[in-house]
């Protein structure tokens, strides 16, 4: 019966300590920019160091009594309050991201997922206005060259953007304005929609991602997305801006201002002063979850000490103060 007891507490015990781990996970998730190995491994420290506690305490439990609670076994309590103060602390911080802060997260992500949209659009837009102000610049230099044989005209197209081969342009007599207009246009034509193509394909897969990642509310993976979003927004931008330099005219890269700040997720004192935490829910949690790990400790039998019958029949009491292991 003692032996199924033991077990039963036991079991009880390690279950709450589970309850423990993954709250103490979740909230070192948001602490350690969604470090799944570290947040794993400080969660496990935090419960290896709780479980030997509680084992020492329940040993340990005849001899507090004994000496009512003046013995050196006593200091392990302190451990244990400065365990559960901790997880106290990443249980707030995590009640607070998830009750306060989770709409704004989301807000400033799709914000920022937007405006990765809109540089695409922008270059969308603009090509098709560079194809068409290309074309029409290039076929009405060319027939006032026919026209006039200018100079000017003829130093103009064989250079930049232009850069139309001088011997094309040799014979006025036969020179063929839509023939050559197009054969320049196609490969700049080619390149503007492959790269559109290409945007899309990257954009829409990434997008599509990272808003499954934030709508979805996905903790493993959304505290290091968020992190590393501005150097997507940046990075799709300067990759728009390369793709836009190729362009024979208006070529200027596109300049976009975002807010660049993010949540002090990883500082839970900073984070605290924009969002006010509820102490009340987290520290409910953690003494219930808390009251259930000791039972191990609370179910922990002790025997009764009368001061007379022990001085006569066990001799000198174990005040020593050496704490059992």
């Amino acid at each position: 019966m003692k032996q199924q007891n033991f077990l039963f507490v036991d079991i009880v015990s390690s279950i709450f300590l589970l309850i423990l781990f993954i709250a103490n996970f979740l909230g070192l998730l948001y602490i350690l920019q969604g470090n799944i190995i570290f947040s794993a491994l400080a969660s496990t420290l935090i419960i290896i160091c709780y479980y030997f506690l509680v084992q020492l305490l329940a040993k340990n439990k005849e001899l507090m009594f004994k000496n009512k609670f003046i013995h050196s076994s006593s200091v392990l309590w302190l451990f244990y309050i400065g365990l559960f103060f901790v997880s106290f602390v990443l249980m707030s911080h995590f009640v607070n991201v998830e009750f306060n802060a989770k709409k704004q997260i989301q807000d400033d992500a799709l914000s920022k997922l937007t405006i990765v949209d809109s540089a695409t659009t922008i270059y969308k837009d603009r090509s098709k206005k560079v194809i068409e102000d290309f074309e029409n610049d290039l076929k009405t230099k060319l027939k006032s060259y026919k026209n006039t044989g200018s100079n000017s005209t003829l130093n103009e197209l064989t250079s930049k953007p232009y850069s139309i081969d001088a011997k094309v342009l040799s014979d006025r007599t036969y020179l063929n304005v839509d023939q050559i207009a197009n054969a320049k246009l196609a490969p700049i034509i080619k390149n503007i929609e492959a790269n559109a193509v290409n945007f899309d394909s990257i954009t829409k897969n990434n997008t599509e991602k990272y808003k499954s990642t934030f709508t979805n509310w996905k903790r493993l993976s959304l505290v290091g997305t968020y992190s590393t979003l501005n150097d997507y927004v940046d990075q799709s931008i300067n990759l728009i801006n390369e793709k836009i330099a190729q362009f024979p005219i208006d070529n200027s890269p596109i300049i976009i201002n975002y807010n660049k700040e993010n949540l002090p997720l990883g500082t839970p004192s900073e984070f605290n002063k924009k969002f006010t935490p509820n102490y009340i829910l987290p520290i409910i949690v953690v003494l219930l979850i808390n009251g259930f790990i000791l039972i191990p400790f609370f179910t922990e039998k002790v025997r009764s000490y009368n001061n007379t019958t022990n001085k006569t029949q066990e001799g000198p009491s174990n005040n020593g103060g050496s704490i059992e292991l």
